[in-house]
């Protein structure tokens, strides 16, 4: 079985905004550790998939990043579209890439802005979704063991099971939109409902023969472009074809019609790094649950608690503050109530409506 991975990194990440900006996204950001989120996605890979099939799907404007943070990938496995096209389109053209240099391949389709706690454990059950892609007739996504309710994440409730030896397969019944908190409990408290993780597994071929069913629109204009992926003419020929495909999520586009679904229970400790108020779970906290992105020694509190904070090499000085966030840059500092670090997006539309795009 041949695997290739197709890192899924055209995000903007406006929740981890200032440090997340239009020219530098979430996902080539550095929040913990020395590496980006990005090459952080690729080194826990390498047990798996060797840098020569590993495919970076981006935006145009952040081509020439993503290919400095990653030297190790050949320029070509680097996909730019020149414009969003949602996740439908963004998958489809991965897996024309791969199914024109290598028919049978399974695709391991993951987040670039993830983090996992169990690599290990993390590998395993990639290696169980792909080897179900490859025996099957199958699309294979990743479901999340529920921790809490939440309501900012899809659902995929279970069927049948098809396998109990962990980690459990079980068919897809159904997909679930982002519940109020009483669903979200009583998934939680039912037992049957996973968190959809944004991972899957599927040969490239069968990706490709799916669309073709349930998005005949898109999987023409992927047919189209197909023989210039490679070639000379790419550019050109994205710059003309992917303005006119249909903007829509793999998963409402064709994952939520497929019949032929299984889903892959995981375990491995994970973290969407969805907003600055997540990385009270990641950065180092003090006694009183303050947390400074540099490390302890640059963070003196004083009556304060549950604080999170990112100033650079800054020493970071707190008198009588609870619950707040604060980010600063060269340009820009946030102060924000923990609790409401969802709504940072707020703070851009209104920066766009006032034409300070110099900020965004």
């Amino acid at each position: 079985m041949n695997l290739y991975a197709v890192i899924m990194a055209g995000g903007s990440g406006t929740r981890f905004w200032p440090a997340s900006r239009q020219k530098r996204p979430k996902q080539l950001l550095s929040l913990t550790g020395q590496r980006s989120l990005l090459q952080q996605t690729v080194d826990r890979l390498a047990p798996l998939v060797p840098p020569e099939r590993v495919l970076v799907v981006t935006g145009r404007a952040h081509a020439e990043q993503v290919g400095e943070q990653l030297p190790e990938l050949p320029p070509a496995n680097i996909l730019a579209e020149p414009m969003g096209r949602n996740t439908a389109a963004a998958c489809g053209l991965a897996a024309a890439w791969v199914a024109r240099r290598d028919p049978g391949a399974v695709c391991l389709v993951l987040p670039a802005d993830h983090l996992i706690t169990d690599e290990s454990l993390f590998i395993s059950t990639l290696e169980r979704a792909a080897h179900l892609a490859a025996a099957q007739e199958v699309l294979v996504t990743l479901g999340l063991t529920p921790r809490f309710p939440a309501t900012g994440f899809g659902y995929i409730e279970t069927g049948e099971v098809a396998d109990p030896a962990p980690p459990a397969v079980s068919r897809v019944a159904a997909f679930h939109e982002k519940p109020d908190l009483a669903t979200a409990q009583a998934y939680l408290d039912g037992g049957k409902h996973l968190w959809n993780s944004g991972m899957f597994a599927w040969r490239a071929e069968r990706l490709l023969a799916e669309l073709e069913r349930h998005l005949p629109e898109l999987a023409s204009g992927l047919a189209e472009l197909a023989p210039a992926l490679g070639a000379p003419d790419q550019e050109a020929a994205l710059e003309r074809i992917y303005p006119g495909l249909p903007s829509i999520s793999v998963d409402h586009g064709v994952l939520e019609k497929c019949s032929h679904l299984l889903v892959v229970k995981a375990d491995f400790g994970w973290s969407d790094v969805g907003s600055w108020e997540a990385m009270g779970e990641l950065w180092e906290l003090d006694s009183h649950r303050n947390a400074n992105q540099n490390g302890r020694d640059k963070l003196h509190p004083v009556d304060s608690q549950g604080n999170l904070v990112s100033a650079g090499d800054r020493l970071v000085a707190l008198l009588g503050v609870e619950n707040l966030v604060a980010v600063v840059t060269d340009d820009v500092l946030l102060i924000a109530p923990r609790s409401r670090c969802q709504e940072v997006g707020r703070l851009l539309e209104e920066l766009k409506v006032k034409g300070r795009e110099e900020y965004l």
